[in-house]
């Protein structure tokens, strides 16, 4: 009997256990999910601060890295440091960014746009980012340079 009694505490026990652990795994993911989600919304609001200043200047107060880069298709090759592209960019304007569809996935973000230039030329771009502790560490536009060359 004292056999019989021991097996069936052990899996007892094996139950809470199992129980307990997948209550305190979800509670961990939705920790987790909630991270997740704060962070998406950080990158969100970086991005749309960043895309902003297309329209309005003010590239000097976006958090970049000390080493972001930059790279498209009118820069010939990466333009690296915070001076340098923050110099660069200040020289690009907007009259308009229309965002058709933004993706975020941990560290990385996409912005689908059309570039209205001050001319009223639209042109549609894809502009990727990568983010590292907050702030944006790499960009990469992608669009027709046409418009712009003519």
């Amino acid at each position: 009997m004292q056999l019989r009694d021991n097996k069936y505490h052990v899996l007892l026990l094996a139950s809470l256990l199992s129980a307990w652990a997948g209550l305190a795994m979800t509670g961990c993911c939705k920790g987790d999910d909630q991270s997740a989600q704060q962070q998406r919304d950080s990158t969100a609001r970086l991005v749309e601060a960043y895309l902003s200043c297309y329209k309005k200047g003010g590239f000097e107060k976006i958090p970049f890295t000390a080493d972001v880069t930059f790279e498209g298709p009118l820069t010939h090759g990466k333009i690296v440091g915070k001076p340098a592209v923050q110099k660069f960019l200040s020289t690009v304007h907007a009259k308009d960014i229309r965002v058709a569809r933004q993706i975020i996935d941990g560290q990385f973000a996409c912005v689908l746009a059309d570039f209205e230039t001050t001319e009223g030329t639209i042109v549609p771009f894809c502009e990727f980012f990568r983010i590292r502790n907050g702030e944006i560490a790499e960009i990469r536009p992608y669009f027709d340079p046409r418009p712009f060359i003519r």
